[in-house]
């Protein structure tokens, strides 16, 4: 039998994330098409993206819903980068609530 596609069912891979996360950044954030098309990995998540307060707690909220964890205070102090974020999801989704 295949595996189910449900967001919840199984770990996203990298570049599933970062389809996410831009289309977020697009929906969400309001960002313009040419900022979202600069996005890479190495993308500084603050300086980069250029998100106010009001923005972070956005994309942390969408985030904590669509993978189903919750960031921690230590989480949100050591995400600088794109790459940051995406390596944390990786880690923490499909684990469930925390």
């Amino acid at each position: 039998m295949e595996p189910s596609d449900k967001d919840t069912s199984q770990r996203p891979s990298e570049e599933e994330i970062l389809i996410y996360l831009k289309e977020m950044a697009e929906e969400e954030l309001e960002l313009e098409r040419e900022q979202i098309d600069r996005i890479t990995l190495d993308t500084q998540i603050v300086e980069g993206l250029q998100l106010d307060s009001v923005s972070q707690v956005v994309l942390i909220t969408n985030i904590e819903e669509k993978y189903g964890f919750l960031f921690d205070f230590e989480d949100r102090e050591r995400i600088r980068t794109v790459q940051d974020l995406v390596e944390l999801i990786l880690a923490r989704a499909g684990q469930g609530e925390s």
